[in-house]
């Protein structure tokens, strides 16, 4: 048995879950991600980002589990022969998001080009058209403008204004991008985000945004993107109420 920390929701979609075989969608040292009934559950080492969809474990090296066999059993995930018992919960939602005043955080030099190519708002609002444009938009697991819409999405959520039609209009795309990007944008439509966009958002400091902005090749950057785009949809609201 590995003992493993997990986010409630993915508890809770477990222990529902039926039993039997799972596909397996990616393995590596750090993660291996599965098919749970159309949502992506992840197993991630201890070295790997904590993403608010995946089981948390201390190990350090996942690559054995490298082409073994996925089963849903007694309300636990099963790789090979390692059952994986929840024990402890943790709440991945964004709680806390402090003062942004003045923050104009640097684009690496590589992100620039492929942000701009978004065409994103300078008022920071996102309606359905922009969601063409974004979702399953750029390489990987988790494409560029995925994380984008994450960021915008999350961020409004800890601020409690969150966009409905919005979230909606999400939604019913989630079938243009990968499973994980899918499942990542489910999570932060319901304000759960990486812990290090969660510290981004409470203390906005060079520290934090160094440690975003080092979460995969471009993932982490384009969170911080789509986050400061909402901060600033919330800035113009506030500014359009007072005039």
């Amino acid at each position: 048995m590995i003992p493993v920390a997990a986010p409630t929701r993915v508890a809770s979609r477990l222990a529902s879950a039926a039993p039997g075989p799972r596909h397996v969608l990616h393995a590596s040292a750090t993660a291996v991600y599965v098919d749970l009934d159309g949502w992506c559950l992840g197993l991630v080492s201890a070295a790997a980002t904590r993403v608010p969809c995946a089981l948390w474990s201390t190990l350090d090296d996942l690559a054995p589990m490298a082409g073994r066999s996925a089963v849903v059993r007694d309300g636990a995930l099963v790789i090979g022969d390692e059952a994986l018992r929840i024990t402890r919960l943790t709440d991945p939602r964004v709680t806390r998001v402090g003062r942004h005043d003045g923050w104009s955080p640097a684009r690496p030099g590589a992100m620039t080009s492929r942000l701009d190519d978004l065409d994103l708002p300078a008022d920071g609002h996102l309606t359905p058209a922009h969601l063409d444009r974004l979702i399953g938009r750029g390489p990987g697991l988790t494409p560029l403008g995925d994380d984008v819409l994450a960021g915008w999405l999350v961020t409004r959520a800890a601020l409690g204004e969150p966009d409905e039609q919005l979230a909606s209009d999400v939604r019913r795309r989630l079938g243009a991008t990968t499973l994980l990007s899918a499942t990542l944008l489910d999570c932060a439509i319901r304000g759960e985000a990486l812990p290090q966009l969660s510290a981004w958002l409470a203390d906005p400091t060079e520290t934090t945004a160094r440690a975003l902005l080092a979460v995969g090749a471009t993932s982490g950057a384009g969170l911080m993107t789509g986050a400061a785009l909402a901060l600033t949809s919330t800035e113009e609201k506030s500014r359009r109420a007072a005039a």
